[in-house]
C-alpha cells in the first residue's frame, strides 16, 4: 500500500461493506413476506479471514450507527442512553459533536457549566469556536453583557454582527473609552450597519460622540459608495452649512457635470474639496477625457497627498480603458511623469496587440519594472513582436534574432500557457518540471492522525461537508510547508481532492502533478466523454481541466451566481441540458452528484464545441462568460486576429485566464494519463478571428 493510502482504502472498504450490510435487511423482509428462511447455500465454503482494513471498515459503520443513536438520544432527551453511548464512542473522532449537538439543544437556557466544559475541552477547535459564535449570538440576543464580555474575544471574532453586541457590552460593563473608540469605527462606514448596533450607536451619539465632522465623514462615505438614501439620513445630524453642502454633493454625484463651473467649486473651504473628489469620480465613469482636464484645474487649486493623487489617476486610467480611449490614456501617462499602474500598463499592450502594431507592443513591454518583464507572458509577448517586426522588414538582424530566441527559451521553460506556446514556437517538448513533493510515510501517519484531520475525515465520510472543511482549515491553518505538502498527500488519498489542490497550493510547491492535477472522478469523465464519439473535439482531459478550472473537483462547491458541482453548471442550464442529453434531472441537488454533473456538464461543453466549430478555446470561452458574449466578440474582431492575440485581448480578464488555464491544463492531463497532446489543434492555430 503506498503511503497515504490508508484513509482512501478505508473509504473503499467502507463502502464495500456498506454494500453487503445493506443486503441482509432485504433478503430478511423478502423472508418474512413468504414465511420462508433464506435458503443456505448448497456448499459451504470455508470463511476467509477478514482483512484488517475490511475490520475496520466494519467498525466505522457501527461507530456511525451510534452517533445516528445518540442524536436520536439528543431528540428525544433520553440521557440515559446518550451516556451510555458516549461511552462505547469515547475514541470516536466525532465525539465532539455529539456534545456540541446536546449543548445546543438546551442552549436557549444557557447552562453555563456545560458551555465552559466544553469550550475549555475544545478551545481553538474549529467546534469549539463554532459554539462560542453560538453562544454569542444567544448573549447577545438576550443582552446578557456581563457574560458576553467573558465569552468574547476581540482578536479573534470579526462578525459585525458580534462586534456590535461587544461594544454594546463593553460600554456598559467595561472601558467605555475603548468602546466609544471601536463604535467610531463600527459607524464610520458607507453602508448601514446591523440593527445590532444601534444600542450602542445610540449610547454613544447621546454622550457626544458624533461629532460634525464625523457625520460629514460618513455622509462623504456613503455618497462615494452610492448609498444616497443613508447619506441623506445622516445629513439630518449636520448643521444648517454643512447640510446645505451635503445636499450639493448628492446633487454632484447625480449629475457630476457641475464640477466643470470651476469657479463655483473652487471654495478654501476644505468640504469642497470632497465634493470635486466624488465629483471627478463620478464624471470619470461617464466622460474620462472632460475629467482628464478638470483633474488638471483642480489638483492645481486643492492640496491632494501622493496617495490620493495616485489613486484617483489610477481610477480614471481605468476609466480611459473601459471607454477605450487609447489615446487619452496614453496623454494621462505622459503628463504624469512618475506614475505607473501595472493595470493600464497591460491594458496598452493588450490594445496595441489588438491593432496588431507590434512596435507599441515592444515600447509598452519595455515601460514595465523588471520583474514584471520577466514573467513567462511577456517574455513571449515580447519575442513575438520581435519576429512580427523582423518579418515585416525583410531583413536578417542576427542580435535581434538572438534576443527573440533568447526570450522564447526562457518563456519555453515554464509549464505554462505562454511556455507551451513558446515551445510550440520553437518546435520543442513541453517543460512540465513534475517532481513529487518529498513527503515521508512517518510524517503522512502523524498529520493523518491529528484530531482535527480525524474529526475531517469522518465528517466528510458521513456528508457533513461544510463542518468537514471547517475542521480541515483549522487543522492546517498553521501548519508547516512540510506539513501541508503532507497534507495534501492525506487528502488525495481520502479522493478529497480539492483540498489537496488547496494544501499544496498553500505549501507553494507547484511540481507535484499528482497532487496539483488528480485524475479525480477518472472513471466517470473517460465514459462520458467516449459517449460523446469521435465527431467531437471534447475529450477527457478537456473535460477534466474544466471541472478542475471550475471547482478544483469540490463536487459539493457552490458559487455567488448559484452555480453547483463539480463543473459548477446554473440549474437552469443543466435542466435545458438535461432535456437535450436524456440525463435524469429533477432538481438542482442532482448537481451535486458527480455522475450527473459530469454528464450534464460535459454535454453542455459538447453542445458549445459544436456551435463554433470544435474550437476548444472558444468553447471554453463561451462555458465561462456565455456563447452571447463568445459571438458578439468574434464579431468585433472580424477574422483578422491570430489565435494567440485574441485570446490576449478576451475583453473579460477572468475569461482571458480561464481558457488560458483550459488549454494548459488540457496538456497536463494528457500528460498525467501517459499521452501527449498539443495546446493547440490545427483547425485552431490557423484560425482568423
Amino acid at each position: 500500500m503506498s503511503i497515504g493510502s490508508k484513509g482512501l482504502a478505508l473509504l473503499c472498504a467502507t463502502l464495500f461493506v456498506s454494500g453487503l450490510a445493506g443486503a441482509g435487511p432485504v433478503q430478511a423482509q423478502q423472508a418474512s413476506k413468504t414465511g420462508r428462511t433464506a435458503p443456505a447455500p448448497a456448499t459451504a465454503l470455508p470463511r476467509k479471514a477478514e482483512s484488517k482494513d475490511t475490520k475496520a471498515a466494519k467498525a466505522a459503520i457501527a461507530q456511525r450507527e451510534k452517533l445516528q443513536e445518540a442524536r436520536l438520544a439528543i431528540a428525544q432527551n433520553d440521557q440515559r442512553r446518550l451516556k451510555q453511548l458516549k461511552r462505547e464512542l469515547k475514541d470516536y473522532p466525532l465525539l465532539p459533536y455529539i456534545d456540541y449537538w446536546a449543548i445546543s439543544k438546551k442552549l436557549s437556557r444557557l447552562p453555563y457549566e456545560d458551555i465552559d466544559a466544553f469550550l475549555d475541552a475544545y478551545d481553538g477547535t474549529a467546534i469549539g469556536d463554532w459554539m462560542r459564535i453560538r453562544v454569542l449570538r444567544e448573549l447577545g440576543s438576550r443582552e446578557r453583557f456581563r457574560a458576553y464580555l467573558k465569552y468574547y474575544r476581540p482578536e479573534q471574532i470579526q462578525r459585525t454582527q458580534l462586534r456590535c453586541y461587544y461594544v454594546d457590552a463593553l460600554s456598559r460593563h467595561g472601558d467605555k473609552q475603548e468602546a466609544y473608540k471601536l463604535i467610531e469605527e463600527l459607524w464610520t462606514v458607507g453602508a448601514s450597519q446591523p440593527k445590532e448596533c444601534d444600542p450602542a450607536f445610540s449610547r454613544w451619539m447621546s454622550d457626544g460622540g458624533l461629532t460634525q465632522d464625523r457625520a460629514w465623514k460618513r455622509h462623504a462615505l456613503s455618497v462615494r459608495s452610492g448609498n444616497l438614501d443613508l447619506a441623506s439620513y445622516i445629513a439630518r445630524s449636520l448643521d444648517k452649512g454643512r447640510r446645505g453642502r451635503a445636499e450639493l454633493m448628492r446633487s454632484v454625484y447625480r449629475e457630476p457635470d457641475q464640477i466643470l463651473d470651476f469657479d463655483r467649486f473652487t471654495k478654501k473651504n476644505p468640504e469642497y474639496r470632497d465634493i470635486v473628489t466624488i465629483g471627478l469620480r463620478r464624471l470619470a465613469s461617464r466622460d474620462a477625457e472632460k475629467t482628464s482636464q478638470a483633474w488638471q484645474r483642480y489638483s492645481a487649486s486643492y492640496l491632494f497627498s501622493d496617495e490620493e493623487r495616485d489613486e484617483f489617476l489610477r481610477y480614471l486610467a481605468l476609466q480611459f480603458a473601459r471607454q477605450d480611449d487609447q489615446q487619452g490614456l496614453e496623454t494621462l501617462i505622459r503628463s504624469n511623469p512618475g506614475f505607473f499602474d501595472l493595470r493600464t500598463s497591460e491594458w496598452l499592450i493588450r490594445q496595441s496587440l489588438r491593432e496588431m502594431d507590434w512596435a507599441q507592443v515592444e515600447f509598452w513591454i519595455d515601460q514595465l519594472p523588471q520583474d514584471d518583464q520577466s514573467l513567462d507572458r511577456w517574455l513571449y509577448w515580447r519575442a513575438r513582436a520581435i519576429s512580427e517586426q523582423l518579418a515585416a522588414s525583410g531583413k536578417k538582424d542576427p542580435a535581434r534574432i538572438a534576443q527573440m530566441e533568447k526570450l522564447y527559451q526562457k518563456a519555453a521553460a515554464e509549464r505554462s500557457y505562454y511556455g507551451f506556446l513558446a515551445s510550440d514556437t520553437l518546435g520543442k517538448d513541453y517543460s512540465f518540471v513534475d517532481r513529487p513533493a518529498p513527503i515521508t510515510p512517518e510524517l503522512v501517519d502523524k498529520v493523518a492522525a491529528l484530531p482535527g484531520m480525524q474529526r475531517a475525515e469522518e465528517l466528510q465520510a458521513i456528508g457533513e461537508f461544510y463542518h468537514a472543511r471547517r475542521e480541515w482549515d483549522y487543522a492546517t491553518d498553521a501548519m508547516s510547508t512540510e506539513e501541508l505538502m503532507t497534507a495534501g498527500k492525506v487528502a488525495s488519498a481520502w479522493g478529497w481532492y480539492h483540498k489537496s489542490i488547496q494544501s499544496i497550493l498553500a505549501a507553494d510547491y507547484l511540481d507535484d502533478l499528482e497532487l496539483r492535477f488528480p485524475l479525480a472522478f477518472s472513471d466517470i469523465v473517460s465514459d462520458v466523454a467516449g459517449r460523446m464519439g469521435k465527431k467531437t473535439a471534447l475529450d477527457s482531459y478537456l473535460v477534466l481541466a474544466v471541472a478542475r478550472q471550475e471547482s478544483h473537483f469540490s463536487h459539493d462547491a457552490k458559487s455567488h451566481a448559484g452555480a453547483m458541482g463539480l463543473m459548477q453548471l446554473l440549474p437552469s442550464t443543466a435542466r435545458a441540458t438535461a432535456r437535450k442529453a436524456g440525463v435524469p434531472y429533477r432538481r438542482s441537488w442532482d448537481l451535486l452528484n458527480p455522475s450527473t454533473n459530469i454528464s450534464l456538464g460535459a454535454y453542455y461543453l459538447n453542445s458549445l464545441l459544436n456551435r463554433f466549430d470544435n474550437n476548444r478555446f472558444l468553447a471554453a470561452a463561451a462555458y465561462n462568460a456565455g456563447p452571447t458574449r463568445v459571438s458578439h466578440w468574434l464579431k468585433d474582431t472580424n477574422k483578422k486576429l491570430p489565435f494567440d492575440v485574441w485570446i490576449e485581448t478576451i475583453p473579460y480578464s477572468e475569461t482571458r485566464k480561464y481558457v488560458q488555464n483550459v488549454l494548459s491544463y488540457s496538456v497536463i492531463y494528457a500528460y498525467r494519463s501517459g499521452d501527449k497532446a498539443q495546446l493547440l489543434r490545427k483547425n485552431e492555430a490557423e484560425a482568423k478571428l
